[in-house]
């Protein structure tokens, strides 16, 4: 297998991280066909959106969105890349008034891992056309849903697109900052427009693109202007078209996919199923609210009333871990979502800890009952402090078997993506995985001290 400069190695194990994305994807919707109907019906967008996701990744599909104002020549671009006019344009401002994807074959550049991914095209309105809610909402849809995002200026970016190029960089994308109609603008270059962004972007905000992010290009050069000389000595005035000037673009989204495609793919799909799986979780919580905390009271009090009837501190310990057992398998059952060794080992932590207050709460009581003897030799009146222990023995049972059961339903809930191949482990899989120089390590290292500085602030 030719890896064309990549390690084979590591491009296997994305090939892998892949196929366990596909898997986890699988198992969710199987999953969900457990869950009780009316809760699936209430969950049908979202298992409708897991569903494109495991087919994108079957089909191993990159899917690449420009974005821009209005005649800044997006369509233009992309029909350049294509070398015919698959997308409309004209002399009106917004042709293009609903999103379409085409999907792209480059034709060269054939690399073992670009041959294994297809490649879509998408065509999107200009963002000063987004005007009403529904279709920004439309935008913010499919930055979220692309691997990758053009955004496209003719020129120098201005003030308010260079706001609007922040906004897309907050879906978390490689982006790529293309600049049309270079060909009017031969002073300018990747370094100093770099630099003009540096200076108008928000401080806060951070700068998550680099000067390889920056992509010079003339989808429809302005014709150049020739002299004919005839035989006869006159001379003539004409106009000569050139043809579209997108290589550096075309290399560009090569280089890319050729060194990023599976992480890019992989990394997108598994961002998009965890945003999917906390609607879901929330969901399930809210359906299974009042079962649930009546099943956690129900064993709380159970458990009380049994540590108050217990002779001695042996039997209390055995009756607290059975019924903490008892009420996480009831909620287990209540659920019926699958576990795994992760939250079965923050169960046992929890467990423990209530295990070993009581204990602390028995050595405390038994300490207690014994100096109290001595103050009070009527055993009428030594009951007073043998009754104060065993409600404070109930008490940290109560208490004990409240907090087993919500952190049960936490780690039920949300803890089931960090199962063997849950959707954070494959996530945290391919961000260790990815190189210092690439574009995805790079923006992930941006937006993680762009977090960090919010966070401070």
């Amino acid at each position: 297998m030719d890896c064309e400069g990549i390690d084979c190695e590591a491009v296997a194990e994305k090939r892998e991280l892949l196929e366990r994305a596909i898997a986890t994807l699988q198992q969710l919707l199987q999953q969900s066909q457990t869950l009780p109907l009316p809760l699936q019906s209430d969950l049908q967008n979202q298992l409708g959106i897991l569903r494109g996701l495991e087919q994108k990744l079957q089909q191993r599909l990159i899917q690449i969105a420009a974005f821009g104002f209005v005649s800044r020549g997006k369509s233009a671009v992309l029909n350049a890349l294509f070398a015919e006019p698959i997308f409309p344009v004209g002399p009106l401002n917004g042709e293009t008034q609903w999103p379409r994807s085409v999907r792209w074959s480059p034709g060269h550049g054939n690399s073992d891992q670009q041959s294994a991914l297809q490649i879509e095209l998408i065509d999107t309105p200009g963002l000063d056309e987004i005007a009403d809610q529904g279709r920004a909402q439309m935008a913010q849809t499919i930055a979220h849903s692309a691997d990758l995002i053009l955004f496209i200026v003719a020129g120098p970016p201005s003030p308010i697109e260079i706001e609007a190029l922040q906004e897309l960089q907050q879906a978390g994308r490689p982006l790529l900052l293309v600049v049309n109609k270079a060909d009017l603008y031969p002073e300018l270059n990747a370094e100093s427009l770099y630099q003009g962004f540096v200076d108008l972007a928000d401080p806060a905000q951070g700068s998550l693109l680099s000067v390889e992010d920056i992509v010079m290009a003339a989808a429809a050069p302005a014709p150049s202007e020739i002299w004919m000389e005839w035989p006869d000595g006159r001379r003539t005035q004409e106009w000569e078209t050139t043809p579209p000037q997108v290589e550096s673009l075309k290399l560009a989204l090569l280089r890319l996919i050729n060194q990023e495609g599976i992480d890019l793919l992989t990394l997108n799909a598994i961002l998009q199923t965890q945003g999917i799986e906390a609607e879901i979780a929330q969901r399930i919580a809210h359906y299974y609210a009042e079962p649930s905390a009546a099943c956690i009271r129900h064993y709380a009090r159970l458990k009380a009333i049994l540590l108050v009837l217990s002779p001695l501190a042996l039997v209390d310990i055995l009756v607290s871990v059975l019924m903490d057992l008892l009420l996480v398998g009831t909620l287990v059952k209540l659920y019926q979502l699958p576990t795994h060794r992760y939250q079965v080992g923050k169960l046992w932590q929890r467990l423990i800890l209530s295990g070993g207050g009581l204990i602390l709460i028995e050595w405390t009581s038994h300490a207690f009952l014994l100096s109290s003897l001595n103050f009070w030799p009527d055993w009428s009146l030594a009951l007073l402090p043998w009754l104060g222990a065993a409600i404070a023995q109930a008490g940290m049972g109560w208490y004990g078997a409240i907090k087993v059961g919500q952190q049960t339903q936490t780690y039920l809930i949300e803890g089931r993506s960090w199962g063997p191949w849950g959707s954070s482990r494959i996530r945290q899989k391919i961000l260790n995985g990815l190189l210092p120089h690439s574009s995805l390590y790079r923006r992930w290292q941006s937006l993680d001290t762009q977090k960090q500085t919010l966070t401070k602030n």
